[in-house]
């Protein structure tokens, strides 16, 4: 029958029909996993929500958290409006304090006329229940980043007097002294120490990298939080794309430890970053 039909085909001119090959589609791949990144967060200044202190003063300081801490404590910026003085006040818990930008002055009670103001990279420790006052001079608003050891309160102080200054600590952008990372390279990446011991920890310290420079891939025992004060560096994973992209100041990270990563500065102007670290500084090369 087959052989009729076929010859059937040829007699009309027809065409034997040519065989239908199947489509072949190639399978799919399985999506690749995130890497891990260790818990690794990088906020920019203009994803913050700010909260606040007081409902009923919508206009007056207000809180942006960025991270959790150990016993409840935590990462904040700190926006005070310009020209506001709280007036003397304690909080609970001992905290770390760098400014953002703006121009605050920070006091111990009895040393306001003592107080100067202070740029981006000044650094204080308040010891918690210790009286102290702030102040926001200037036109603009003041950004403070503050680690804390417990939850934020605040509370109010007036008649005050001066108290034990314990562990207090102030130091001005201007009094930091840097000194090279790598004494072989004096044009390299620079460290200032403001507070604790970089062998033991707690540390707190600025890093400043000059135009063009990087700290290479690397890693360090420490977690630790990260502000930008100044420039246009650039935080990156081995898994980004170009190395990463510029950052601006006010923007924060947490680098867990034992976790690679780079940093680089781009722009015209050192890069200046504060760190905050509860382990010992160290940077170990990437393999």
């Amino acid at each position: 029958m087959k052989l009729v039909a076929l010859m059937f085909l040829v007699a009309c001119g027809g065409s034997t029909p040519a065989p239908v090959t199947p489509e072949v589609t190639a399978p799919i791949e399985p999506a690749k996993p995130p890497p891990d990144t260790g818990g690794f967060r990088l906020v920019a200044p203009a994803t913050l929500e700010y909260t606040p202190v007081d409902p009923k003063q919508p206009n007056g300081p207000a809180l942006a958290p960025v991270s959790g801490g150990v016993g409840g404590g935590g990462s904040y910026f700190l926006r005070l409006p310009a020209g506001y003085k709280p007036g003397l006040h304690t909080h609970t818990a001992d905290y770390h304090a760098v400014v953002v930008s703006g121009t605050p002055r920070h006091w111990l009670a009895g040393g306001e006329l003592k107080a100067k103001p202070l740029g981006p990279g000044s650094y204080w420790f308040q010891p918690g229940k210790l009286p102290h006052g702030d102040e926001c001079v200037g036109s603009e608003s003041c950004i403070l980043f503050f680690i804390l050891s417990a939850p934020f309160d605040s509370i109010p102080a007036p008649t005050a007097k001066p108290g034990k200054a314990d562990n207090y600590l102030l130091v001005a952008r201007a009094d930091v002294t840097f000194a090279p990372m790598d004494p072989a390279k004096p044009d390299g990446p620079k460290l200032g120490i403001v507070s604790g011991d970089p062998k033991t920890g707690p540390v707190a310290f600025l890093i400043e990298i000059p135009p063009g420079g990087t700290a290479g891939l690397h890693t360090h025992t420490s977690e630790y939080h990260a502000i930008v004060v100044a420039g246009a560096p650039v935080h990156w994973l081995p898994h980004e794309p170009d190395e990463g992209q510029p950052v601006t100041p006010g923007t924060y990270w947490f680098q867990p430890g034992g976790y690679v990563h780079g940093d680089r500065c781009t722009g015209s102007t050192p890069c200046v970053t504060f760190g905050m670290m509860a382990k010992p500084l160290d940077a170990k090369p990437a393999d």
